[in-house]
Order: C-alpha cells, then sequence, then structure tokens
C-alpha cells in the first residue's frame, strides 16, 4: 500500500509549494461510512524534493522522493518503435539539414497520426529519458509535413540524462538544434521539451504559460551544479521570451546569451548556413546575461531602438485607478512600505497581491513573520469571494466557496514559514524565493515585516551599513530574477502632531537608516485617516516618471472582508516635495 500511495501522492503534490497539507487517505477512506469517508485525515509535508504522509485514522505513514518520481506520474503507456536503423526518408530530412548520422543516434522513426498533418504520417522521434534507458515519453515531429504529436507527456529537458555534472550546459529551443549543436561538437546540449512558450505579452511569457516550466525545477540540482548556463533560444519574439524566462528562473548570474549571426535565427540555421566551426563559435563567443559588470554601449542598441520606437510602458496595474496614478508595478522593483502600527500596510500589500494575481496571474511567494500561513490564506479567502470567513453579523463564506477559493490561492501563492521559532536571514529568505521562481514561476516576493529579519551581531560593522547591504541583496535579488519586491518596515518612534494626531512616516522615518529611502524604487506609507475612515496611500518615492510620480490618494477599507476600494482621484505633488 505504501508504494500505491507513493505513486498516488508524489503524482499529485509534485507540483506543489513547500508546505503542509490535508486529504483523504488512499489507504482506509474508502472503508469508512458516511461522510467519513471524504473526512481529510491525511497529513501531508512537502520540503522539496520530500514529501512525508501519515494518516491520523489508520497510521499510515510514509515517504517518497518527488524529484524521482516525477516523470513516471506523467506516463502514458505506450511501446516505443525497436532501436533500429532510421527509415532513410527521416535519415535524409535530418542530413538535409546538416545532421549526420552519429549525431542522429537515439532518434528513432515511425508513422504517427499528426492532426495538422490530417492523418497518419512518417515522423522523426526524440526519446525523452530520466535515468533509465527507458523512455518515458518520445516527442514525434512529421517530416514530410511539420507537425507534433506524443507519446507520453514529455516533462524534462530533452538529452538531461547526457548531461555531464559541473560543465557548462547549453539550452536550446528545440530537440533539432540540439542534434545541430552535437553536430558542431558541441557537449551538455539539452533542450525545452515544449518549445517556446505560445502566449508572449511585451517581450516576457505570459503568466498562464508558468505551469509548462516545471522541467526547470526537475533539473534545479543539475543546474546547481555548473557555473554556466549558456541560453541558445531562437532569435523571434517568443524564442526571446523563452530565453529571458528561463534565464530569471534559472538565475541571471548563472546564465550566458548567444548573439546569432543576423542571416540565422537558430542553431540549425547556423550550422546550414555557415558551418560547424561557425556554430562552434557562436557558443563559445556567448556573453554573460546582461546584470553586472561592463558592457559596451553597442550591447544596449537593441533595447534604445526599442525605448525610441515604443517608449518605457508604465508597469503592471495595482487595480486601483487612483493608485496607478501614483505606481504601477513592474518586476525587477524593490517596493518599500512603512506605515504606523496597525494602519494596514500589511492589508494592503495583500490587497495588491491579490489584485496582481487576479488581474494579471502573478504568482507571489509570502515570507510573513507576523501572520501564520493558515490565518494569511484566510484574509486572501476574504478578498477574493468577498466575504467574511469567520462567523459574525455578516453571512460569512459557504464551504463550497471557501473550496473553490483555496483552489486559487494555492495557484497563485506560497508561503514561508519559519515553523521551529527561529528568525530567518535575508540570504536564507532569498534562497527559499529562488526555488519559487524556478519551481512556480513567482514574480512578486513580500517580506513582511524588517524587523523579524535575523541580522549579524557584534563586530564593528553599524546597523545602518548592515541595512544597507541587505537592501543591496534585496534589490540585486529583484533585478536578476524580474520579480517585484515588497519589502515592509516599521518607522521610528513617531510624536504627535498638535492635534494628538500621529503625521504619516516618510522613508527617512523609517527605522535604522535612511537606506530606506535610497535603495528603494518605490517608496510607499499607508496611513489611516480617522477623521473621514479612509486609508491614505502616499507615494514619497518613484524613482522612474514612466512608473508613476509622488503623491497621495485615499481608498475605503471594508473591515468585513479585508478589502479596499476607491474613493477619490489622487493628489499629485510636485518634484521633491515631501522628499526631505
Amino acid at each position: 500500500m505504501v508504494t500505491e500511495i507513493a505513486g498516488m501522492l508524489t503524482g499529485e503534490y509534485s507540483g506543489k509549494p513547500n508546505g503542509q497539507f490535508r486529504r483523504t487517505c488512499p489507504a482506509c477512506s474508502h472503508q469508512r461510512k458516511g461522510s467519513n469517508k471524504s473526512e481529510r485525515v491525511l497529513s501531508l509535508r512537502v520540503e522539496w524534493p520530500d514529501i512525508k504522509w501519515m494518516c491520523h485514522h489508520c497510521g499510515e505513514r510514509g515517504g517518497s522522493s518527488l524529484r524521482k518520481e516525477l516523470p513516471a506520474t506523467n506516463v502514458v503507456k505506450f511501446t516505443p518503435p525497436p532501436p533500429s536503423q532510421l527509415d532513410r526518408r527521416v535519415a535524409d530530412f535530418l542530413h538535409e539539414r546538416g545532421i549526420g548520422k552519429e549525431a542522429q543516434a537515439g532518434v528513432i522513426s515511425a508513422t504517427r497520426y499528426i492532426r495538422s498533418a490530417g492523418g497518419n504520417t512518417l515522423c522523426v522521434g526524440f526519446p525523452y529519458h530520466d535515468g533509465s534507458d527507458q523512455p518515458y515519453a518520445i516527442k514525434w515531429r512529421g517530416v514530410e509535413q511539420k507537425g507534433y504529436t506524443q507519446d507520453g507527456a514529455a516533462n524534462t529537458f530533452y538529452g538531461i540524462e547526457k548531461i555531464t555534472i559541473g560543465e557548462p550546459i547549453i539550452i536550446f529551443e528545440g530537440e533539432l538544434d540540439v542534434l545541430a549543436g552535437r553536430e558542431a561538437g558541441l557537449r551538455n546540449c539539452i533542450s525545452a521539451p515544449n518549445g517556446a512558450p505560445m502566449k508572449v505579452s511585451e517581450g516576457a511569457i505570459d503568466p498562464s504559460e508558468d505551469r509548462k516550466f516545471s522541467y526547470v525545477w526537475h533539473a534545479n540540482d543539475i543546474l546547481q551544479e555548473t557555473d554556466k548556463v549558456i541560453i541558445a533560444c531562437d532569435k523571434d519574439g517568443p524564442g526571446i521570451a523563452l530565453a529571458e524566462e528561463l534565464a530569471r528562473r534559472i538565475g541571471k548570474a548563472q546564465c550566458w546569451q548567444v548573439e546569432w549571426p543576423d542571416d540565422c535565427k537558430d542553431a540549425n540555421d547556423v550550422l546550414l548556413r555557415h558551418g560547424k566551426a561557425a556554430l562552434a563559435n557562436v557558443i563559445d563567443e556567448a556573453t554573460p546575461w546582461p546584470i553586472a559588470g561592463l558592457y559596451a554601449a553597442e550591447h544596449y542598441f537593441a533595447k534604445v531602438d526599442d525605448l525610441y520606437a515604443n517608449g518605457e510602458g508604465k508597469g503592471n496595474s495595482t487595480g486601483f485607478d487612483c493608485v496607478d496614478e501614483l505606481f504601477t508595478i513592474k518586476p525587477g522593483m524593490l517596493h518599500v512600505v512603512t506605515g504606523i502600527p496597525s494602519m494596514g500596510k500589511s492589508e494592503f500589500v495583500d490587497q495588491l497581491i491579490f489584485n496582481l494575481a487576479r488581474l494579471h496571474s502573478w504568482k507571489s511567494v509570502v515570507c510573513s513573520f507576523e501572520n501564520p500561513p493558515a490565518m494569511h490564506i484566510t484574509k486572501l479567502l476574504e478578498k477574493a469571494i468577498g466575504k467574511p470567513f469567520h462567523k459574525g453579523p455578516t453571512p460569512r463564506m459557504t464551504e463550497e466557496e471557501m473550496k473553490m477559493g483555496l483552489a486559487w490561492v494555492n495557484d497563485h501563492f506560497c508561503f514561508m514559514e519559519q515553523s521551529d521559532g527561529t528568525s530567518a536571514s535575508v540570504d536564507e529568505i532569498l534562497s527559499r524565493a529562488t526555488a519559487s521562481v524556478r519551481r512556480i514561476g513567482c514574480r512578486c516576493l513580500v517580506i513582511d515585516p524588517y524587523n523579524y529579519i535575523d541580522m549579524p551581531i557584534g563586530g564593528r560593522t553599524s546597523e545602518t551599513n548592515l541595512i544597507s547591504d541587505m537592501l543591496t541583496k534585496v534589490r540585486n535579488w529583484a533585478a536578476a530574477h524580474d520579480c517585484a519586491v515588497f519589502f515592509i518596515a516599521h518607522p521610528a518612534k513617531l510624536y504627535r502632531q498638535g492635534d494628538g494626531t500621529y503625521p504619516a512616516p516618510k522613508g527617512y522615518d523609517i527605522s535604522a537608516s535612511a537606506s530606506w529611502f535610497a535603495k528603494s524604487d518605490v517608496g510607499l506609507t499607508v496611513h489611516r485617516n480617522y477623521d473621514n475612515d479612509t486609508v491614505e496611500i502616499h507615494a514619497w518615492k518613484v524613482r522612474w516618471k514612466t512608473l508613476g510620480k509622488q503623491g497621495m490618494t485615499e481608498l475605503k477599507y471594508d473591515i468585513v472582508t479585508g478589502t479596499y476600494s476607491e474613493e477619490t482621484g489622487p493628489e499629485i505633488w510636485e518634484d521633491d516635495a515631501w522628499v526631505n
């Protein structure tokens, strides 16, 4: 029974974020009566790459490796053709693309039904392996008419089983480019199993494509063992978007990029037009991904041309027209959020990441020290459903609504938790956030609040310098992984004004360091106005004018559902007003 449960649970939870889950028990639920059958008595804990479980009813317990089981859970039974000589027409097809007999090793041929071809047609087959001689999937490409089908479901890098651990890895867009690379004598060539993304918007993949990138996380251990990953995708819109997303998930500091000749869009083109040596030379001359270092001005000419033609657009909408007048949200930016305790800064950030998920399908990873994940999820459920979670005078959400909401929350949010009661360093937080980017494509990180982070003690470094170094790390991480970061920090002690109220704190009022102002890209204050029962949103810093401007606007807050709504238009400040 343990083996059967392992197969079932690793398949069901292979794509889940780290955390604890409950479900019915495969071992005993079918033996129970009435409503007890649906009782979620099996506790599971996912700590990638492992999953552990225990049933509180029958005592069944066990564990398994998600990594080992991932490909097997997606196998569709099929009988692979014998590894005999290729059909002559397939061999000719590959030869016409410059791929000789030695590089064809492992490729197979057979007749398969291709929908776009309207019937059965001769195909070249690319077997996908994962640690065994038996392929778990075969991807077929029509030879006489282009089209694709699969036996099984390819969900790992093609060629990953041939990787030499520790050496540089070359990632191409398709299997034929891998064969072209091998023909040129290149080692460690692999390709994405599903090619370039179907949906591309403003040069980036659509978040709805995130689920297709599980192969990056599956290769996580292998990718971590090399210092150099060369990304060599096609030179077109989808290929460029694929390259950007791979670099974001793998980590741009680890990635290199290639420059294809003007008359070529991919590796196979270079092989055909210029030969093996030229293709090897293109890969050899790959340059570091542009996040740091020294580059000639011409390195950025393509980006400058794009800015001239299209301008630098605004970021993603916050979900409120009046707030969008002040700031919009763009990946790679550090947002510092402050406010007097209990005035709603954490709740407002929750509203922002909820809006980003609802409007733009963004996924967020949340490190909230003051909100246990289970309680935090109830707040997101209230925003999603528009009803209170707990009993009270207002009708609460139904159990069915809650379950629907939980499925949506699970698709868009994952949570960090210090379950052992210890604090976490910023390095630990960013390491876990990196894993969430690789695994589920997170585009947003929330750290709430700063004062729970474990900072070095002793030594001769001042707290001001420690905070400056910490914010530099966070900002560099945001840029490297193309993620928006919301960092919440409490202000220093404020003093009442003459009318007995507290002033709205500014960037320089945050505890211990002026770096909170200097190193933020967007600086915000959430401040409650008790006179008219509104919440003021102050933007005291917006680094780039294309993203917004300094100013203040007001939102209404519904305490029953924890949701914000628009109240009035924004008040725009002149440059440098309220900056001192």
